[in-house]
Protein backbone atom coordinates (compact mmCIF):
# COMPACT_ATOMS: atom_id res chain seq x y z
CA UNK A 1 0.00 0.00 0.00
CA UNK A 2 1.42 3.26 -1.14
CA UNK A 3 0.67 6.39 0.73
CA UNK A 4 1.43 9.78 -0.69
CA UNK A 5 1.64 12.96 1.17
CA UNK A 6 0.84 16.32 -0.32
CA UNK A 7 2.38 19.25 1.36
CA UNK A 8 -0.17 21.92 2.11
CA UNK A 9 1.33 25.30 2.64
CA UNK A 10 -0.57 27.47 5.02
CA UNK A 11 -2.04 30.26 2.91
CA UNK A 12 -0.97 33.73 3.79
CA UNK A 13 -3.45 35.36 6.11
CA UNK A 14 -5.54 37.92 4.19
CA UNK A 15 -5.04 41.44 5.28
CA UNK A 16 -8.22 43.31 6.06
CA UNK A 17 -7.86 45.67 3.10
CA UNK A 18 -6.22 43.21 0.72
CA UNK A 19 -8.04 43.08 -2.59
CA UNK A 20 -9.90 46.32 -1.94
CA UNK A 21 -9.33 49.16 -4.41
CA UNK A 22 -7.31 52.11 -3.11
CA UNK A 23 -9.48 54.78 -1.57
CA UNK A 24 -7.71 57.44 -3.64
CA UNK A 25 -8.87 55.71 -6.85
CA UNK A 26 -12.46 55.59 -5.60
CA UNK A 27 -12.20 59.27 -4.64
CA UNK A 28 -11.02 60.26 -8.10
CA UNK A 29 -13.63 58.17 -9.92
CA UNK A 30 -16.48 59.68 -7.92
CA UNK A 31 -15.09 63.20 -8.20
CA UNK A 32 -14.76 62.86 -11.97
CA UNK A 33 -18.34 61.60 -12.23
CA UNK A 34 -19.62 64.62 -10.31
CA UNK A 35 -17.44 67.10 -12.23
CA UNK A 36 -18.03 65.73 -15.74
CA UNK A 37 -21.78 65.38 -15.19
CA UNK A 38 -21.94 69.01 -14.01
CA UNK A 39 -19.78 70.16 -16.94
CA UNK A 40 -22.05 68.42 -19.48
CA UNK A 41 -25.13 70.10 -18.03
CA UNK A 42 -23.56 73.57 -17.82
CA UNK A 43 -24.40 74.71 -21.40
CA UNK A 44 -28.01 73.64 -20.90
CA UNK A 45 -28.16 75.64 -17.67
CA UNK A 46 -26.86 78.69 -19.53
CA UNK A 47 -29.03 78.66 -22.64
CA UNK A 48 -32.06 76.43 -22.10
CA UNK A 49 -35.20 77.39 -20.17
CA UNK A 50 -35.75 75.59 -16.89
CA UNK A 51 -38.69 73.49 -18.14
CA UNK A 52 -36.49 71.89 -20.83
CA UNK A 53 -33.40 71.64 -18.64
CA UNK A 54 -35.14 69.37 -16.14
CA UNK A 55 -35.74 66.81 -18.88
CA UNK A 56 -32.10 67.07 -19.93
CA UNK A 57 -31.09 66.36 -16.32
CA UNK A 58 -32.92 63.04 -16.24
CA UNK A 59 -31.92 62.05 -19.80
CA UNK A 60 -28.21 62.36 -18.93
CA UNK A 61 -28.71 60.94 -15.45
CA UNK A 62 -29.88 57.52 -16.68
CA UNK A 63 -26.55 56.62 -18.38
CA UNK A 64 -24.76 57.84 -15.24
CA UNK A 65 -26.79 55.39 -13.14
CA UNK A 66 -25.76 52.47 -15.36
CA UNK A 67 -22.14 53.64 -15.29
CA UNK A 68 -22.28 53.79 -11.51
CA UNK A 69 -23.70 50.26 -11.32
CA UNK A 70 -20.89 49.08 -13.57
CA UNK A 71 -18.24 50.66 -11.31
CA UNK A 72 -19.70 49.08 -8.18
CA UNK A 73 -18.46 45.69 -9.36
CA UNK A 74 -14.85 46.75 -8.99
CA UNK A 75 -14.97 49.67 -6.57
CA UNK A 76 -17.82 48.97 -4.17
CA UNK A 77 -21.18 50.47 -3.47
CA UNK A 78 -19.83 53.85 -2.39
CA UNK A 79 -19.86 54.77 -6.08
CA UNK A 80 -23.68 54.82 -5.94
CA UNK A 81 -23.43 57.69 -3.49
CA UNK A 82 -21.29 59.55 -6.03
CA UNK A 83 -24.08 59.07 -8.57
CA UNK A 84 -26.56 60.58 -6.13
CA UNK A 85 -24.24 63.54 -5.48
CA UNK A 86 -23.86 64.01 -9.23
CA UNK A 87 -27.62 64.46 -9.52
CA UNK A 88 -27.56 67.14 -6.80
CA UNK A 89 -24.59 68.91 -8.41
CA UNK A 90 -26.25 68.78 -11.84
CA UNK A 91 -29.43 70.33 -10.48
CA UNK A 92 -27.38 73.12 -8.94
CA UNK A 93 -25.72 73.81 -12.30
CA UNK A 94 -29.04 73.89 -14.17
CA UNK A 95 -30.89 76.03 -11.65
CA UNK A 96 -28.24 78.47 -10.50
CA UNK A 97 -24.69 78.30 -11.85
CA UNK A 98 -25.55 78.14 -15.56
CA UNK A 99 -27.99 81.03 -15.35
CA UNK A 100 -25.49 83.11 -13.39
CA UNK A 101 -22.66 82.47 -15.86
CA UNK A 102 -24.90 83.30 -18.81
CA UNK A 103 -25.95 86.60 -17.29
CA UNK A 104 -22.52 87.63 -15.97
CA UNK A 105 -20.58 86.95 -19.19
CA UNK A 106 -23.21 88.38 -21.53
CA UNK A 107 -24.14 85.04 -23.06
CA UNK A 108 -27.82 85.48 -22.25
CA UNK A 109 -27.92 89.18 -21.34
CA UNK A 110 -27.43 92.37 -23.30
CA UNK A 111 -27.37 95.92 -22.04
CA UNK A 112 -27.80 99.45 -23.44
CA UNK A 113 -29.90 98.34 -26.40
CA UNK A 114 -31.88 101.09 -28.19
CA UNK A 115 -35.56 100.16 -28.69
CA UNK A 116 -35.15 100.22 -32.47
CA UNK A 117 -32.45 97.53 -32.22
CA UNK A 118 -34.37 95.09 -30.01
CA UNK A 119 -35.23 92.92 -33.05
CA UNK A 120 -31.49 92.22 -33.39
CA UNK A 121 -31.25 90.89 -29.81
CA UNK A 122 -34.22 88.53 -29.57
CA UNK A 123 -31.93 85.58 -28.81
CA UNK A 124 -31.05 86.94 -25.37
CA UNK A 125 -32.88 86.06 -22.16
CA UNK A 126 -32.28 89.38 -20.39
CA UNK A 127 -32.49 92.69 -22.20
CA UNK A 128 -31.89 96.20 -20.86
CA UNK A 129 -32.57 99.35 -22.89
CA UNK A 130 -31.34 102.89 -23.30
CA UNK A 131 -32.81 105.99 -24.99
CA UNK A 132 -36.40 104.93 -24.34
CA UNK A 133 -39.52 106.23 -22.65
CA UNK A 134 -42.56 104.56 -21.12
CA UNK A 135 -45.80 105.70 -22.76
CA UNK A 136 -48.41 106.16 -20.03
CA UNK A 137 -51.10 106.80 -22.65
CA UNK A 138 -50.71 103.22 -23.93
CA UNK A 139 -50.86 101.32 -20.65
CA UNK A 140 -53.29 99.28 -18.59
CA UNK A 141 -53.83 96.14 -16.58
CA UNK A 142 -55.76 92.87 -16.76
CA UNK A 143 -56.28 89.68 -14.77
CA UNK A 144 -55.51 86.25 -16.14
CA UNK A 145 -54.29 82.81 -15.02
CA UNK A 146 -50.53 82.50 -15.33
CA UNK A 147 -49.68 80.13 -18.17
CA UNK A 148 -47.08 77.66 -16.88
CA UNK A 149 -46.54 75.62 -20.03
CA UNK A 150 -48.18 74.10 -23.07
CA UNK A 151 -47.69 70.43 -23.85
CA UNK A 152 -49.37 68.13 -26.40
CA UNK A 153 -52.17 70.57 -27.00
CA UNK A 154 -52.92 70.95 -23.29
CA UNK A 155 -52.10 73.95 -21.11
CA UNK A 156 -51.08 74.09 -17.47
CA UNK A 157 -52.12 77.19 -15.54
CA UNK A 158 -51.07 78.77 -12.28
CA UNK A 159 -52.96 81.22 -10.07
CA UNK A 160 -54.84 84.25 -11.34
CA UNK A 161 -52.38 87.10 -11.76
CA UNK A 162 -52.76 90.84 -12.23
CA UNK A 163 -50.68 92.07 -15.19
CA UNK A 164 -49.69 95.70 -15.75
CA UNK A 165 -48.19 96.94 -19.01
CA UNK A 166 -46.83 100.09 -20.64
CA UNK A 167 -45.73 100.71 -24.20
CA UNK A 168 -42.00 101.27 -24.71
CA UNK A 169 -41.08 103.88 -27.32
CA UNK A 170 -37.83 105.27 -28.59
CA UNK A 171 -36.83 108.48 -26.85
CA UNK A 172 -35.51 109.75 -30.19
CA UNK A 173 -38.74 108.85 -32.00
CA UNK A 174 -37.10 106.08 -34.04
CA UNK A 175 -39.23 103.32 -35.56
CA UNK A 176 -39.24 99.94 -33.80
CA UNK A 177 -39.77 96.84 -35.91
CA UNK A 178 -41.86 95.16 -33.19
CA UNK A 179 -44.14 96.84 -30.65
CA UNK A 180 -42.41 96.78 -27.25
CA UNK A 181 -44.19 96.55 -23.90
CA UNK A 182 -42.89 96.61 -20.35
CA UNK A 183 -44.94 94.32 -18.10
CA UNK A 184 -45.00 93.33 -14.46
CA UNK A 185 -47.29 90.94 -12.64
CA UNK A 186 -48.33 90.10 -9.11
CA UNK A 187 -51.02 88.26 -7.19
CA UNK A 188 -54.38 89.95 -6.93
CA UNK A 189 -53.75 90.92 -3.31
CA UNK A 190 -50.56 92.77 -4.23
CA UNK A 191 -49.47 95.34 -6.73
CA UNK A 192 -46.46 95.89 -8.98
CA UNK A 193 -45.10 99.00 -10.61
CA UNK A 194 -43.34 99.60 -13.89
CA UNK A 195 -40.76 102.03 -12.61
CA UNK A 196 -39.08 104.53 -14.91
CA UNK A 197 -35.91 103.94 -12.88
CA UNK A 198 -35.52 100.47 -14.41
CA UNK A 199 -34.30 99.80 -17.93
CA UNK A 200 -35.36 96.24 -18.79
CA UNK A 201 -35.61 92.68 -17.56
CA UNK A 202 -36.59 89.27 -18.87
CA UNK A 203 -37.42 89.17 -22.58
CA UNK A 204 -40.66 87.40 -23.59
CA UNK A 205 -41.72 86.57 -27.13
CA UNK A 206 -44.85 84.66 -26.16
CA UNK A 207 -47.79 85.31 -23.87
CA UNK A 208 -47.52 83.97 -20.33
CA UNK A 209 -51.22 84.49 -19.75
CA UNK A 210 -54.50 83.05 -21.01
CA UNK A 211 -56.25 84.38 -24.10
CA UNK A 212 -57.91 87.21 -22.20
CA UNK A 213 -55.05 89.56 -23.01
CA UNK A 214 -55.77 93.00 -24.49
CA UNK A 215 -55.48 93.47 -28.22
CA UNK A 216 -51.73 93.92 -28.42
CA UNK A 217 -50.32 94.63 -31.84
CA UNK A 218 -49.19 91.71 -33.95
CA UNK A 219 -45.69 90.45 -33.07
CA UNK A 220 -45.49 92.39 -29.81
CA UNK A 221 -42.41 91.83 -27.64
CA UNK A 222 -42.65 91.99 -23.85
CA UNK A 223 -40.04 92.70 -21.20
CA UNK A 224 -40.74 91.65 -17.62
CA UNK A 225 -39.68 94.90 -16.02
CA UNK A 226 -37.06 94.49 -13.29
CA UNK A 227 -34.04 96.24 -11.91
CA UNK A 228 -30.57 95.15 -12.98
CA UNK A 229 -29.78 91.71 -11.55
CA UNK A 230 -25.99 92.12 -11.34
CA UNK A 231 -25.65 91.73 -7.58
CA UNK A 232 -28.24 88.95 -7.40
CA UNK A 233 -26.53 86.85 -10.06
CA UNK A 234 -23.08 87.49 -8.65
CA UNK A 235 -24.29 86.16 -5.29
CA UNK A 236 -26.02 83.24 -6.98
CA UNK A 237 -22.84 82.31 -8.86
CA UNK A 238 -20.64 82.44 -5.75
CA UNK A 239 -23.00 80.32 -3.67
CA UNK A 240 -23.51 77.77 -6.45
CA UNK A 241 -19.74 77.37 -6.86
CA UNK A 242 -19.35 76.95 -3.11
CA UNK A 243 -22.10 74.34 -3.20
CA UNK A 244 -20.17 72.35 -5.82
CA UNK A 245 -17.10 72.44 -3.59
CA UNK A 246 -19.27 71.27 -0.69
CA UNK A 247 -20.56 68.33 -2.74
CA UNK A 248 -16.99 67.21 -3.46
CA UNK A 249 -16.11 67.53 0.22
CA UNK A 250 -19.10 65.36 1.14
CA UNK A 251 -17.90 62.76 -1.35
CA UNK A 252 -14.44 62.81 0.23
CA UNK A 253 -15.95 62.26 3.68
CA UNK A 254 -18.01 59.35 2.36
CA UNK A 255 -14.95 57.72 0.79
CA UNK A 256 -12.70 58.00 3.83
CA UNK A 257 -15.35 57.43 6.45
CA UNK A 258 -14.38 54.18 8.25
CA UNK A 259 -16.68 51.23 7.66
CA UNK A 260 -16.71 47.72 9.01
CA UNK A 261 -15.37 45.01 6.74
Amino acid sequence: MLTSFVENKNPKKREPNEGSPPLLVILWIGSLMIFVFSLILLPFGVYWPLSNSIWVLFIFFLPLVFLGIHFTKGYGYKIIFAVFLSLIAGGNVLLFLGDSIGYHFGLTSKFDVPPEDVHLSLGYRYLYLRDFRLDDSDSGSFNSPLLIRRRSGASVYGPVITFHYKRIRSLLGNYTKYPLYAICYSKETRNCQISSLYTGGVLLREFIWENSEPNFEQGAIFIVWKDRLDHEYETKGIYSLLFLVFVHLVWGIVVYFPTRE
